[in-house]
């Protein structure tokens, strides 16, 4: 049921998109690098989730290219209403020429957005949510009437997981936590994105286009990479899709839009920093048959929500092990849970890592890059799962076999029904 309604969001999302006006994946990502600090900053004054308010921007302004967003500086969809005062803009929308509300600039309709739901009653329950509850507050949104569209609640939802734009939400925790916020409005991203590029020193990638800042000041950069706790790069590329073209083990280059799966942010109060991922009293030793592999062997993925290097394989983003790594401490680093890494890489319990063992940071696929796959000395399905990127129980289940079933060499093992 989950799947249905998160497929039903996306199909809900894309028409959306081709009813205001056309843009891409690309103008997605560097939508969200031009206005996060703005949402950020307006969780911090409002208490709105910088995830809801950067959704509803993407698909209210069709990424800015809306008319309304391009003629009136409006990023939200709000209409005019009785107690309007400001300039004003016709565009057809439920009804032929309605009037909307027309800003000087972007940063006026973030502002104004932000107002519209704290001063209206109708939108007064939503401000006793749990402000990490991003479901909750579009479910809420919904159900306030802020939009007409009975999908809206689930185009907001599964806009927010496949952009993973609750990692904004996780940002400001962050910041709040370390003080960023003390002398606001007067905060600068930029300083502190020096100080994170001294200590870890990286280099810029030339392949960047810078966006327009009008609505941040023009001492700040596009892309101020913060985050107050240790040094972590936060960028979102307008190249992020883009991926070297060496093939995959299975012979087949692998596609170039690999969407990341969600990475939910972590539920913490709003004055806590986020809580440290808990560690097992008991860890089974390392599996004798897991996958491993060499850096050189895959090609890089250009994946923004992790310094650590990412691969892909069968089009599923996976990371190499490295010495001391566990899934609680890859699992920090990739934005997920170590519950949800041990499921897609089909390991139950916190079984021990060997160092060059892949773990996939996103489900694997249904089927393999080819129809079959020879069965090599000492290999268990587990690793033929592994090591073709298709998941576990979909082998089992075009083979007719069970998890800890005995396969030997020369065995042939089905990777497509």
């Amino acid at each position: 049921m989950k799947k249905i309604k998160y497929a039903i969001s996306i199909l809900s999302f894309l028409i959306a998109q081709s009813l205001y006006a056309q843009y891409t994946v690309n103008d997605i990502y560097a939508y969200i690098d031009q206005y996060k600090e703005l949402a950020i900053n307006k969780m911090y004054e409002y208490k709105i989730p910088a995830s809801i308010t950067m959704a509803q921007g993407i698909l209210e302004s069709a990424c800015g290219k809306s008319r309304l967003a391009v003629e009136g500086n409006n990023h939200f969809g709000i209409k005019c209403h009785t107690d309007w005062t400001g300039d004003t803009i016709l565009i057809d929308d439920d009804e032929l020429q309605e009037c909307f509300r027309k800003y000087e600039n972007v940063m006026g309709s973030y502002n104004d957005h932000s107002l519209f739901l704290k001063n209206r009653p109708r939108y007064k329950s939503l401000f006793n949510l749990d402000i990490m509850d991003y479901e909750a507050w579009a479910k809420g949104l919904k159900a306030a009437g802020y939009a007409t569209n009975p999908e809206y609640a689930n185009i907001l939802i599964g806009s927010i997981q496949r952009y993973n734009l609750a990692k904004l939400d996780t940002i400001y925790q962050e910041r709040l936590a370390a003080g960023y916020f003390k002398d606001y409005p007067n905060v600068h991203p930029e300083v502190l994105a020096a100080n994170d590029a001294n200590r870890t020193a990286p280099q810029k990638n030339t392949n960047d286009k810078e966006q327009p800042t009008d609505q941040i000041s023009s001492t700040q950069p596009s892309r101020p990479e913060h985050q107050p706790s240790k040094p972590h790069k936060i960028k979102w590329s307008a190249t992020k899709e883009k991926q070297r073209t060496k093939p995959d083990a299975g012979g087949v280059t692998p596609k170039t839009n690999a969407p990341a799966q969600p990475r939910p942010a972590q539920r913490t109060s709003e004055t806590s920093k986020p809580a440290a991922a808990p560690t097992p009293k008991e860890v089974a030793p390392e599996d004798p048959h897991a996958f491993t592999t060499t850096e050189d062997e895959y090609p890089i993925a250009e994946y923004p929500f992790t310094e650590r290097k990412v691969f892909v394989n069968n089009r599923t983003y996976f990371v190499v092990a490295k010495e001391g790594d566990s899934f609680y401490k890859i699992a920090e680093d990739v934005q997920a849970t170590a519950k949800q890494l041990q499921k897609f890489n089909d390991v139950n319990g916190a079984t021990k890592l060997k160092v060059g063992q892949v773990v996939y940071i996103e489900r694997k696929s249904k089927t393999g890059s080819r129809e079959y796959y020879k069965v090599g000395e000492d290999e268990t399905l587990q690793y033929v799962a592994q090591k073709s990127g298709v998941r576990l129980n979909k082998i089992c289940q075009y083979n007719g076999l069970k998890p800890d079933a005995k396969i030997k060499k020369g065995d042939v093992i089905k990777l497509k029904k």
